[in-house]
């Protein structure tokens, strides 16, 4: 897919569909955006199987390479209020604020190196879906987080977890 877009990334691009004896060019305004988690780099950590490194040439075509880190807290709460509107109450917001810190913990001792696995918004999004189907937000956490993490780390994200919500997961089993 990189190496067809790359004529497309040059200052005067346009794409050439062969099969259809067509030459696309791209209006004035038109603007391609990507995401990437390593950067076109590859992933030495293993933490994105599957990743490839991108070569130079293709690398070199991106005019503007921006790293993006997690929202702030204030905003991923507006995010997870936006989704579950039902929860903007006083004890719905207690609730997605631990959350968040809870998810702001993992990240926080994923930089530091003490876990190998960290919450997204999209797990803390999971998190609050399966909290609503199961009624019980505990174990909810163990299903849509806890249960990925390695098991020597599991005792890092409990502690995390007491620290948040001031509930011992050490004795439950999911």
């Amino acid at each position: 897919v990189m190496f067809v877009i790359q004529r497309v990334l040059e200052a005067e691009g346009r794409l050439t569909l062969l099969d259809q004896n067509k030459i696309i060019r791209p209006h004035p305004a038109f603007r391609l955006f990507a995401t990437a988690n390593t950067i076109g780099l590859g992933d030495a950590t293993g933490l994105y199987h599957g990743a490839q490194q991108m070569n130079q040439a293709q690398l070199d075509r991106w005019n503007i390479l921006v790293t993006l880190n997690y929202v702030d807290h204030d905003h991923e709460m507006d995010i997870m209020l936006a989704k579950f509107e039902y929860r903007d109450t006083p004890e719905g917001r207690e609730e997605i604020d631990l959350m968040i810190k809870m998810a702001d913990l993992t990240r926080q001792g994923f930089m530091h190196g003490d876990i190998s696995t960290v919450m997204s918004p999209r797990t803390v999004i999971s998190w609050i879906e399966n909290t609503d189907i199961f009624k019980d937000r505990d174990m909810a956490f163990r299903l849509s987080f806890l249960n990925k993490c390695d098991e020597s780390e599991r005792p890092a994200v409990r502690e995390y977890y007491q620290r948040c919500f001031g509930v011992d997961l050490s004795d439950a089993r999911s």
